[in-house]
């Protein structure tokens, strides 16, 4: 059985805290601003999904999926997405700081113009990596596959390349 996101909120107040549920469907209506909170998901459904300006602290996702996912101008902290299989994540303009992509696939992760303090991509594949005019002060591949990575213009502090195999380089 499928909950709804809107099911999970606390007084639908745009909050939620503390949820550990499988098979949520974030799709559906554009979320501006919605907070979540120490929860863990699996198995959701991000198909669709629009979180604008939202704030994700210590969420885990696990075994996720999504043709297409928006987080634009959205603040992940301490955010875990793991074994999941998503097309395209487009999260320009956020803000991510601890976050880790731990196995699974994105075919292509759009964080341009996003501040980056600490994003680690562990044992997974992503296609395209666009770092376009993004501020990253630590960015860390462990075992990754990484098909081009898009650098115009980025502001790049402590990078490390070495654990990742890289079929392509962009930049200015």
């Amino acid at each position: 059985m499928d909950i709804e996101l809107q099911d999970l909120l606390e007084d639908g107040d745009g909050y939620i805290e503390g949820v550990d549920a499988g098979g949520v469907s974030f799709g559906g209506p554009e979320w501006h601003g919605l907070r979540i909170l120490d929860s863990r998901f699996v198995d959701a459904d991000l198909d669709g999904a629009k979180l604008t300006g939202c704030g994700l602290v210590d969420v885990r996702f696990e075994g996720a999926r999504a043709s297409e996912v928006a987080m634009v101008k959205s603040s992940l902290q301490d955010v875990t997405i793991a074994g999941s299989r998503i097309g395209a994540a487009q999260a320009y303009g956020g803000r991510w700081t601890r976050v880790r992509i731990d196995g699974g696939k994105i075919d292509y992760l759009n964080l341009r113009g996003a501040s980056i303090n600490r994003l680690e991509i562990d044992r997974a594949v992503v296609g395209e990596l666009d770092l376009s005019e993004a501020k990253v002060e630590v960015l860390n591949f462990v075992g990754a596959t990484v098909g081009k990575v898009i650098l115009t213009g980025a502001s790049m502090k402590r990078v490390d390349l070495r654990g990742a195999q890289l079929q392509g380089l962009e930049s200015d």
